[in-house]
This record gives C-alpha cells, sequence and structure tokens, in this order.
C-alpha cells in the first residue's frame, strides 16, 4: 500500500482540530480540499476514519488506530520545516573544520570571533592536524573545509582549493645570533647550522625542506608543533625555520629574531580546501566567505 505522506499530515491536524473547517483553516487550505483528501485517506484503508456530527468530527476506531502513527510523522514534517526554516536564515548549524597547526593557532582564532559576531547562532568544531591529516580528514568526510599550510601536490578528487594569502617561512633565531642582525641571508649563511625541525608531514616543514635541498646542515632536533620549536630556539637549542605567523608576536616583544632567506622556496600559500560550493551547507558557506573576505 503506498501511503500519502501529506493526508496522513493532514489526518492529524484534522483530529487535532476535531473538526475539517478547523484543519483547513491550520494548514491554509479549503475545507473542500481538506474532506477530498481524507476521502481519498479513507478508501486507502477501506474503513472510514472519521463519523461526522453538527460540530465536526469524531475518529472511528480505525482512525483511532492510525492517530499515533499520523501524529508522529506530522511532528517529524513541523520539525523538518524548522529545520529548514532555521538553516535558511542561518539561525542553527555547525561547520566542522581542521586545520593545519599553524593556522589553527594563529590565523584561524581571529577568522571565528569575526563568523561569531555575524552569525552568533552558528557554531563550529574544530580539527587540528598537520597538512597531511587534515587532507585525509576532509577526504574521508569527517569535515567539511580544510585549511593547509604549503602544497597540496595531488587534490583528491572532488575536492577543490583556493588560496587565501601567502605566508613567508622565515629563519627563527635567538636576538643575539649573527644572522639576526640581518634583514636577509642568503642560503650559504645556512652551512652547518643546526636546525630544530618541525614534525614530518607539517606543511612548514615539506617546505622548508624543498628550499633547502643541497644546503649542509649540522644535526638538530625534531619537535612537534610551532611553539616547541620556538622554545627549543629559545633555549639555544639551534635556528629553526617558522612561519611569520607563528612568530610575529614573539619578534615584537624581542625574544626571538626572524630574518628572511634570500630563496623563492620559502614562501608558502595558506590555502581553503572543499568540495565543490553547492554541495556546502549554508553554514560552511558563510565561514568561507569570512575566510575569503579577511583572511588575516
Amino acid at each position: 500500500m503506498n501511503l500519502n505522506s501529506g493526508q496522513l499530515a493532514t489526518f492529524a491536524k484534522v483530529a487535532a482540530e476535531g473538526s475539517f473547517s478547523g484543519a483547513a483553516v491550520a494548514l491554509n487550505l479549503t475545507q473542500p480540499a481538506v474532506s477530498n483528501q481524507m476521502n481519498q485517506l479513507a478508501k486507502s484503508f477501506g474503513e472510514p476514519l472519521f463519523t461526522r456530527h453538527r460540530l465536526g468530527v469524531n475518529l472511528t476506531p480505525a482512525g483511532l488506530q492510525l492517530l499515533p502513527h499520523a501524529q508522529t510523522l506530522l511532528r517529524a514534517l513541523e520539525g523538518a520545516g524548522m529545520v529548514a526554516s532555521e538553516l535558511r536564515s542561518l539561525d542553527s548549524g555547525t561547520v566542522r573544520i581542521a586545520a593545519s597547526t599553524t593556522i589553527a593557532s594563529y590565523l584561524l582564532p581571529a577568522a571565528l570571533a569575526r563568523y561569531r559576531r555575524v552569525h552568533p547562532n552558528l557554531s563550529v568544531r574544530q580539527f587540528v592536524g598537520n597538512t597531511r591529516e587534515v587532507v585525509a580528514r576532509l577526504e574521508a568526510g569527517g569535515v567539511d573545509l580544510a585549511l593547509v599550510e604549503g602544497h597540496v601536490s595531488v587534490l583528491p578528487q572532488n575536492l577543490e582549493r583556493q588560496v587565501l594569502r601567502y605566508d613567508e617561512i622565515a629563519l627563527i633565531t635567538l636576538p643575539d645570533h649573527p644572522l639576526a642582525g640581518s634583514p636577509q641571508c642568503e642560503l650559504e649563511d645556512l652551512e652547518g647550522l643546526e636546525i630544530v625541525w618541525r614534525e614530518k608531514g607539517s606543511g612548514t616543514r615539506d617546505v622548508t625542506e624543498r628550499a633547502l635541498a643541497g644546503v649542509r646542515r649540522a644535526g638538530g632536533f625534531e619537535l612537534v608543533g610551532s611553539e616547541a620549536v620556538k622554545e627549543a630556539v629559545a633555549e639555544g637549542l639551534g635556528v629553526a625555520f617558522l612561519s611569520r605567523l607563528a612568530v610575529d608576536r614573539d619578534v615584537r616583544a624581542g625574544f626571538l629574531a626572524a630574518t628572511t632567506v634570500k630563496t623563492d622556496g620559502l614562501t608558502r600559500p595558506l590555502t581553503l580546501l572543499r568540495p565543490p560550493v553547492d554541495l556546502l551547507s549554508r553554514a560552511s558557506r558563510a565561514l568561507m566567505s569570512v575566510l575569503m573576505e579577511d583572511p588575516r
């Protein structure tokens, strides 16, 4: 038996109002339209569902059996309508976003603050990992948007990219380091330096290793995250290569120094990865708009 969901919802409304006329007003239908739907529904069951009296209708035994199921359907339809209305007006919704470590720590918080000011009823769930982990999570459908540093050489199928801005990887040293006194240094100046590395898989590490290919380095440390690397530099364990986003406050405070290395390889894009726009929720599109309008 193929039942008509609209007829069942109208049935539940008639039962609630106690009359065809009351249901017609509640549903913004004509009374003949309501009567026609109820006649068709009764034919589907082969039993009368209402008996009429001068003030309205009463449910028959068959109607009483059907009523709880029709009420459940009506509640579901009304609930779905409320969700649709809220989403159209951006009164509710959640965006899942993954970001590589540097972006999550130093770029995304300001963007999320702007997003919350414009859309106070929307929520964000954030996941943090290195670039490879973030791309894998987006590809698996675990998040709606992803922000990564560096180059994604092979973009997974059905994903698109948009560059938000460009970021420089700078040489990070103590303020009294011999290279700290110059705004720029050459690649050959890096020969023999002990380097504190970000972990393998980070965008910062990938970009730096490509740029320094052929430069002889001394041994060094490998640590997870920009904060750990900065602390290692501050303790005199070596120099490092980090995003200027990550060290801006430390440099301005005089705790560390940042020097530009004269090579084209240490500039990288900060990139938004996403499915096609028409597959994104309105909440995700709203966050994407905030990121694109003012990524700083």
